[in-house]
Parts: C-alpha cells; structure tokens; sequence
C-alpha cells in the first residue's frame, strides 16, 4: 500500500506511473500466489469482483486495443483480495497518504524531492504533483486515505491516534492545495455516506467533522478555478463519445477504445456540425477542447465503451455489493470502508482513477476489507450469536 502510493523511479520514461504499475503486478502475482492458503468461501464481494475481472479479460481478448495486458494486475488483485478477505492496513494507508500528502507540502513551499528529474510545469497548481505525477492523481488518493486515516485514528490508542490524526490533517491540508475540483465530489460523498450510516456507528461525529472541514477548506481554495470552464470540457468529451455506445453495446469497443477511436469520433462530431469548413470549426466556443484524448474522465462511460453493459454492471455491482457490505457491518470500521468507497465512485464519475494503479490497489483493499465484513455476517448468521464476533467487524 505504502509503496504503490510513494515508489517513484527516476530513470524510467515515466518515472511516477511506471512503477506503481510494476508494484501492482508483483502484488497481484503475490496475492495469487498465496489465494490457495488464504482463499475464503465466496461471498457477494468476491463473486462481483470475479465477474468484473472476467468482463475486463473477455473484453481484452475479444477486442484488444492499445491498453496494455498488465493493467488487468488491477481487477486480478481486485479479485484475489476478495476472495482472501484480507484484513484492512488501516495504519498503512495513514502513513501513505500522510508521506504523499508531505511531499506535496514539500512542493507548495519550494522544496520539491523530485525537481532533478520532474518535467517543467507551467502553473502553481502544476507544479503539485506529489509521488504521483499530477495534482489530480494525488487528489484523487488522498480523497480515499483521508477518511480511512480519520477511522484509524479514531480506532487506535491515545499516542498514536495523535499520529494518525495529524497524518490525516496534512492530507485534507494537501487536498486544499491540490484545488481539484473533484475533490468536492468525492469527500462530499464521503460526507454523505458519513451522515446516512453514522447514527449506527460509535464515532462518527469526530469523523464528520473532520471530513466536513476538509470539504469545506477544499471549496474555499478552488476560488479562482473556473468551475465553468472545466464542466464544459468534461461535457464535450462526453459527449463525443457517449453515442459510439450504440456501435458495441453489449461488449463494447475493448480497452483503450478512447485512445483508439478518439479521432474519429471527434471528426464525426465536428463534420456533422461543420462539413468541411475548417474556419466554422475555429470560430466555434467548443474548438479549444479539440485534441487527441487517452481519457474521458469518466471511468462509467469508459468502461460502458470498453467493455459495454456486460462490462458496466459487472463494474457497479463490486462497488454496490461492496458498499452494501460495508455498510450493513454497523462498525466505525465498516464506516471508513464505506466513505473510502464512495469517495472513489463519485471521483470516477469526473476522472478515471480505476485507470491508474494506486487508485487500483486501493479499491482491493476496500474491496478486500468490505468481503471480510461480509463474511462476519455470514458467520455471525450461522452461528447465530453476535456475540461471537470481535466488536469490530472482524478487521483488526
């Protein structure tokens, strides 16, 4: 967890995302090498991330495109985790997002560990790229550590609920410094999750009011931004590509269909507005947002593109099934795994966070934590005796 979040090779062509995606594959081939001793009785959980790593790899082998075969490390270790229940690293998420969000401190004030080899970036914003090699990157992880950083400090002892609570103030500091627009999105549904499930849970004022600050801190700093400006980017790449849907429905164009089918579609947009008339494509609002895209921030829409309806439920059912453990656990625990989850659906709705390997390693360990959870129900059914089970939901 610490290292997908933090490794950065200097020599590499991309010295950032590259090996974070070469630990996500040793991660993978280690969580398949240890399923046979580890392996649990499949639940909701596991059966929805089995079926969304089988969508990711029909799609792949029936239309293969230009994404590359190791990105399906992610839904693999998605699926392994699942199926292990893995306990939850609660400290070691703290601590990777704490460093992450110091480094981007580092950055604010000057002292950027990276600036020998990290590109020339235009812009204050720019030049906060972390251990991830974009403000956004960062963002987008911080929005998740954060508030499982806020439950691990609330969960443990008096000395080092101190650490973690300072480890999560730096990153809703940092996420105020990243002034991503998303952020509003993702630690709002974080909120949200918080407010609706909290009356269950032992703590859960603490931990709104930490998120409510950090939200709050957040909007504050995107005074400037133009809010405008970017919906009408994120509008024109949407729609673009949303009606090639109709060309793939059922299994959709394969991975890296945005990469591959960009131009097209782009072209088609603007010849059925404009023909051949290069000036009328000039003069236009909409002409500054033209450009070749490997994204279309919109993790939803991408996949119904890539791996079309089969692809897209087998996607919302993991993170239904996993939110819907998560939340029927009645722990601060389950609460944290919850709001992490939330946080990473709503982010996807504007970005692609489920393209990019923390992102990635992060939602198997919710994945990991939420199949745990609902194992313990599914003891506690058995036996029938909620009294057997550990007051925390069985994650230590």
């Amino acid at each position: 967890m610490v290292a997908v979040v933090l490794v950065v090779w200097p020599w590499a062509t991309n010295p950032f995302s590259s090996p974070k995606w070469i630990v996500t594959g040793l991660a993978a081939v280690a969580a398949v090498a240890l399923l046979p001793r580890d392996a649990r009785r499949p639940g909701s959980v596991a059966i929805a991330a089995l079926a969304n790593l089988g969508a990711c790899l029909a799609s792949m082998l029936l239309d293969g495109g230009p994404t590359p075969w190791w990105t399906l490390a992610g839904p693999l270790l998605v699926a392994c985790l699942a199926l292990s229940a893995a306990p939850m690293p609660w400290s070691a998420i703290a601590w990777a997002g704490g460093l992450s969000a110091m480094a981007v401190l580092l950055q604010a004030l000057g002292a950027d560990p990276f600036a020998s080899f990290a590109p020339e970036l235009e812009g204050t914003r720019l030049r906060l790229y972390g251990t991830l090699g974009n403000p956004d990157f960062v963002a987008s992880v911080l929005g998740v550590t954060a508030p499982l950083s806020a439950v691990a400090a609330l969960r443990r002892g008096a000395t080092t609920a101190r650490l973690l609570t300072a480890s999560t103030a730096l990153q809703l500091l940092a996420l105020a410094l990243l002034r991503s627009f998303a952020t509003l999105l993702s630690l709002g549904a974080a909120v949200l999750i918080v407010l609706l499930a909290g009356p269950r849970e032992r703590s859960p004022r603490a931990l709104v009011l930490a998120l409510c600050a950090g939200l709050l801190v957040a909007a504050l700093s995107l005074a400037g931004r133009s809010a405008g400006t970017v919906l009408q980017g994120r509008l024109y790449l949407w729609t673009t590509a949303a009606p090639h849907v109709a060309e793939a429905p059922l299994l959709g164009r394969g991975p890296g269909a945005v990469v591959l089918h960009w131009p097209r579609w782009e072209l088609a947009r603007w010849k059925a507005r404009c023909g051949e008339d290069a000036g009328c494509v000039r003069a236009h609002p909409e002409s500054r947002f033209t450009g070749l895209q490997d994204h279309l921030h919109d993790d939803w829409l991408e996949r119904l593109l890539e791996g079309g309806v089969v692809g897209l439920a087998a996607l919302l059912a993991l993170f239904v099934t996993a939110l819907a453990a998560a939340l029927r656990s009645g722990t601060l625990e389950g609460l944290g795994v919850s709001a992490g989850l939330a946080s990473l659906a709503a982010r996807a709705t504007v970005d692609f966070p489920l393209s990019r390997p923390a992102d990635l390693v992060l939602l198997a360990v919710l994945a990991g934590a939420a199949a745990q959870q609902s194992l313990a129900e599914s003891v506690d059914r058995d036996r029938g005796s909620p009294g057997d089970l550990p007051p925390d939901g069985g994650i230590p």
